[in-house]
């Protein structure tokens, strides 16, 4: 490159529900980036997937643009972004959160054109991403979870939805929960009590996804745990709670509600941390994650239950996100974190 600096190009926006959230992400990344380090250009992506000129993208992050533009195009990527990622960079930080980001999309495409990037491959972002496969995965690890069923659109148009809902609530007991099998920020999920609030859950989830999870309600606090790094050289944060005044912890709380409150670390027993810190390194381990997760939990210390929810693959990494202030629980800063991620994703890529 053309000068000492770490090239980065910093990817945000995109095509999925969690556009929005990206773009806040970014901007916190973009911030604490040593400038002295580090050369980032930032390129965002439109909801029609079309890349944003970097002088746009800038003002993006800058809030002098107040969304990323729609766009309407032959190419997708223009030659002031081919030149930029052809000759100009060493990685790529791909902070798109959600389908067409955190699900192997992207990352395959770079891996395409033999570019480097910041986080999971291209099978361990769509296994996370899948929570389908996902589950499935971590049941053949028998990394403990709360019971499930997979539900996909033409199974639901083959039954009858009074004697589906009976099979599931017998199955899985009532309250249930229904979500998007490729969805994050709990965009698209719904707490089921009775066939009526059922069929209006089945509509919102299929908006997003053609096959849905459905899964059993649990007893427990929600906690939660990050991870940093690759092969045996893994670090796993303090454990952090969630406590929202949510029925459950949905995209209004994480991101909107002022009263949903953050506990790190978690006032739990040494034993329950040491667990989660176990089940955490299994899970990554078990989809093949490298560089970045984060790692969420239901705890009930009074049965002595600990259930594995999901993994995220690419969470999100505002200043104020679970992410790094877990790590900041153990001594990490958050440009200490930011370059610690380029330091693996350099080094995976060698």
């Amino acid at each position: 490159m053309s000068n000492s600096k770490i090239n980065i190009a910093l990817f945000f926006g995109g095509r999925s529900a969690e556009h929005e959230v990206s773009i806040l992400s970014a901007r916190s990344i973009y911030n604490a980036f040593s400038k002295e380090k580090y050369k980032i250009y930032p390129i965002a992506i439109s909801k029609q997937g079309y890349f944003i000129s970097p002088a746009e993208s800038e003002a993006i992050l800058f809030g002098e643009q107040k969304k990323v533009p729609e766009i309407n195009r032959k190419n997708i990527l223009d030659q002031e972004i081919l030149n930029i990622l052809e000759n100009k960079i060493d990685l790529v930080f791909p902070v798109l959160h959600g389908p067409y980001g955190e699900d192997g999309k992207i990352q395959g495409f770079l891996d395409t054109l033999n570019i480097k990037y910041v986080g999971c491959d291209l099978l361990a972002s769509a296994v996370g991403m899948d929570k389908a496969v996902m589950k499935e995965i971590f049941s053949y690890y028998n990394i403990p979870q709360s019971e499930f069923r997979i539900l996909k659109k033409e199974d639901v148009n083959k039954q009858k939805l009074p004697k589906l809902f009976q099979k599931l609530a017998d199955d899985l007991k009532r309250p249930f929960f229904i979500k998007p099998a490729n969805m994050g920020s709990s965009i698209g999920i719904s707490k089921v009590k009775e066939l009526s609030s059922f069929k209006a859950a089945l509509k919102e989830a299929f908006k997003y996804d053609n096959k849905l999870i459905i899964e059993s309600s649990v007893e427990g606090r929600e906690i939660e745990s990050a991870v940093l790094g690759s092969g045996d050289q893994i670090q796993v944060s303090a454990a952090g709670e969630i406590i929202s005044t949510h029925d459950f912890y949905d995209y209004q709380a994480k991101y909107k509600d002022q009263s949903t409150e953050l506990i790190i670390p978690a006032e739990i027993s040494e034993a329950n941390k040491e667990k989660i810190k176990e089940l955490s390194i299994r899970a990554f381990k078990a989809i093949g994650a490298a560089g970045i997760s984060r790692l969420d939990f239901f705890v009930n210390e009074k049965e002595n239950i600990i259930l594995i929810n999901e993994i995220n693959t690419m969470p999100g990494f505002t200043q104020f996100s679970m992410y790094p202030l877990l790590f900041k629980e153990v001594g990490m800063s958050y440009m200490e974190l930011l370059d610690e991620l380029v330091n693996i994703a350099l080094a995976e890529a060698k």
